[in-house]
């Protein structure tokens, strides 16, 4: 029997990431970057679309809670991040806009209101022919509810489009943990967190899944930098 041909990989630019991902993410791949407050899933998403704006691969990204300006001063400065040239690659546009645009009431949740919030990314990512699609963070589209069944419904959906268009998506999520639910249904996630280690308070970064790519699922020391995103390996001793 003939062996899978290898995924094509939406390279990260994150050198790090990509060495732990051999090569990448696999293209039209959903991925899940979650992780509590503090711990880097934003810059590392960010980084994500500014290093594929250099590249040459447009990118999107929907702030869901901060305005373009904050999220942006916030944000560590990049080297080689400019906005005269890598910014007109970038699309930043908030939830709220969005929904204003598709006439969405906020709060309002089902499936009918999925796929029109799904039309209106179709449409964004059409029209700026994006490669690389940013969402900070997922948890305010998603329905606040035990039952999972829109939460599903709008991966799948968002997964599907996402394949015909040729784009590769991060999905923030604020969950200290993606077992299960959301998890369960991208196709990889990055599992950021803090370790204390003698006094000081050190990012981690571990991908228990990624679909399509044969990684490493050890946990690696990241640190955010004006150089981007620097991952180490994580020295077992000396806790």
């Amino acid at each position: 029997m003939a062996m899978a041909s290898e995924r094509e990989r939406c390279v990260t630019g994150i050198e790090g990431l990509d060495n732990i991902l051999g090569g990448g993410i696999p293209i039209n791949n959903i991925v899940l970057v979650a992780g509590a407050a503090g711990t880097g899933k934003t810059s590392l998403a960010f980084e994500f679309l500014v290093r594929g704006a250099v590249s040459g691969e447009n990118g999107v990204l929907i702030t869901t809670v901060e305005s373009k300006s904050k999220l942006l001063a916030n944000i560590p400065s990049l080297v080689f991040y400019d906005e005269k040239t890598v910014g007109k690659r970038l699309t930043i546009i908030t939830l709220k806009d969005l929904l204003e645009e598709a006439g969405i009431s906020a709060g309002v949740a089902g499936e009918s209101v999925m796929d029109m919030l799904i039309t209106m990314v179709e449409k964004l990512v059409t029209s700026t022919n994006a490669k690389r699609l940013v969402i900070d963070s997922i948890d305010t589209i998603l329905p606040d509810q035990k039952e999972e069944r829109l939460d599903t419904y709008f991966l799948t959906k968002l997964s599907l489009m996402l394949h015909e268009k040729g784009s590769t998506a991060i999905l923030v999520s604020k969950a200290e943990t993606a077992d299960g639910g959301t998890g369960s249904v991208v196709d990889g996630i990055i599992q950021m967190g803090n370790l204390e280690r003698k006094g000081d308070l050190l990012r981690t970064m571990q991908v228990p899944k990624m679909k399509g790519a044969a990684h490493s699922r050890a946990k690696y020391v990241i640190d955010l930098t004006s150089a981007g995103v620097l991952v180490t390996t994580l020295l077992k001793g000396g806790i």
